[in-house]
């Protein structure tokens, strides 16, 4: 795994991260009875070649929780799962991969590789396949400092980064269904129209933010929910006290009365601090 490893200086994953995908590709080739690891000299742009010619990228994010396709959040509305490339290897020809094959590796807390006897907890899943033009056709490009929701947590991106939303892959039965790809079905999925690579919510999200903008109008708003399947109130990505906050302001100045925050009230909650 550490001659596997990257170290060119171009954005990508820890060394640590580098490592996981190492591990993750050493499984794959083992469920396919190929060699542990390729010669010196092949390719980086690729890390399988199928029987059929396919070139394929196994990319792999490793934690200490298990996949999810969904993650809870405290509004009771679930969070779907997406995967993250390096928006400049979707973007550089010479890394000519035809699809790419994605993994989730969960780790125990102390996830130094190459782990020890004791740890049960390194679990690899295999998530499914995107051929790399529909990632860079339908993917969601975000530069850096960009925000991602995950459930009940946020995160702040520190690379440039595209999603793409495990809904939207190719599933596998087995791993060995790899070797069943032929280029036609690379060639199909490389036209196919996916659905968002955005969560439910965030799709609501700036539904609402369009409509305040006079972008959008609530009929589009209602498409959106219907499309989605989603009626339930999202909650915005700032507290709900600030809300409350500039609507007394608002009140203090005359320009709001108290029917516009009891209607606030029905869709948003004021949280009081109740102590440690």
């Amino acid at each position: 795994m550490v001659a596997n490893r990257n170290v060119t200086g171009a954005e990508r994953g820890t060394t640590e991260q580098q490592g996981f995908g190492a591990l993750a590709e050493i499984v794959i080739r083992n469920k396919l009875g190929m060699s542990e690891v390729n010669p010196q000299e092949h390719p980086l742009a690729y890390d399988l070649l199928l029987p059929s010619g396919i070139k394929v990228d196994v990319k792999c994010r490793g934690g200490s929780l298990p996949f999810q396709e969904e993650y809870e959040s405290d509004d009771g509305i679930a969070r779907e799962a997406k995967h993250n490339f390096f928006a400049r290897q979707i973007h550089d020809e010479n890394l000519d991969t035809d699809i790419y094959l994605m993994t989730h590796l969960e780790t125990p807390d102390n996830d130094v590789l190459p782990g020890t006897t004791r740890q049960r907890k390194w679990i690899l899943y295999v998530c499914g396949w995107v051929s790399k033009e529909r990632v860079f056709r339908e993917g969601v490009y975000l530069p850096r400092g960009s925000l991602s929701e995950r459930g009940r947590n946020w995160m702040q991106y520190g690379g440039q980064e595209i999603e793409f939303y495990n809904k939207n892959l190719n599933g596998l039965d087995e791993i060995v269904d790899l070797t069943s790809i032929e280029p036609v079905d690379v060639e199909q999925d490389e036209v196919h129209k996916g659905d968002l690579n955005l969560t439910s919510v965030d799709a609501v999200r700036i539904t609402y933010d369009l409509i305040g903008r006079g972008v959008l109008t609530e009929k589009h708003l209602a498409f959106v929910q219907k499309e989605i399947d989603l009626e339930k109130i999202v909650k915005p990505i700032l507290h709900s006290n600030q809300y409350f906050h500039l609507l007394k302001y608002l009140k203090e100045k005359g320009v709001v009365t108290d029917i516009e925050i009891e209607k606030a009230r029905q869709i948003l909650q004021e949280e009081p601090y109740t102590g440690i």
